[in-house]
């Protein structure tokens, strides 16, 4: 678990990304999902700048978590919608793409002991490819989206997400059997 002050770097710097798009008028999920990346996205950085597995051991599972989470989510509810448009379409596809090496890349770090000499380079690379991610959304497919579908969508949207995320989060906290 992130201690106070990653938690308190983490909601920051998704209130950032909020601040941001709200001056970019994204409404509803876009405006959520920008929240959620600034959110992860200081996770990601505390864990590049250490080499202690400690560290690592306390933060990668909620990192993993997060972001999981968040692509099962925008899977469900945001890029069907995406996919019923043909102005935003592409954008689901370059997204299914990108979320299947992103789940994939989270396995394999997941399978490398933190101690181990591999773990930084390959979550270096999970982190890049994070950022990369999110920007291609935050710079074009939110702000297309948002325009194509709406303010109201997008508010039904996030409602629809929310509860996705719900739903997996209770999932995950479920006993194994």
């Amino acid at each position: 678990m992130p201690n106070r002050m990653e938690h308190a770097a983490s909601e920051l710097m998704g209130a950032v990304k909020t601040a941001k798009a709200t001056i970019e008028n994204l409404h509803g999920v876009f405006k959520e999902l920008s929240r959620e990346h600034g959110e992860v996205e200081a996770l990601l950085v505390r864990v590049r700048m250490t080499h202690d597995p400690a560290v690592r051991a306390a933060l990668f599972p909620k990192i993993r978590e997060e972001l999981l989470s968040h692509e099962k989510g925008e899977l469900a509810v945001v890029y069907p919608a995406f996919r019923e448009h043909e102005d935003l379409a592409s954008y689901a596809e370059m997204h299914q793409a990108e979320a299947g090496t992103l789940e994939r890349t989270i396995t394999e770090l997941s399978r490398v002991p933190y101690d181990d000499a591999q773990w930084g380079p390959l979550f270096a690379r999970l982190a890049a490819m994070v950022a990369r991610h999110a920007k291609e959304e935050e710079d074009e497919f939110f702000s297309v989206g948002s325009r194509v579908l709406g303010k109201q969508v997008a508010e039904e949207m996030k409602v629809r997400y929310d509860a996705r995320k719900r739903e997996l989060a209770r999932a995950a906290a479920a006993p194994k059997a």
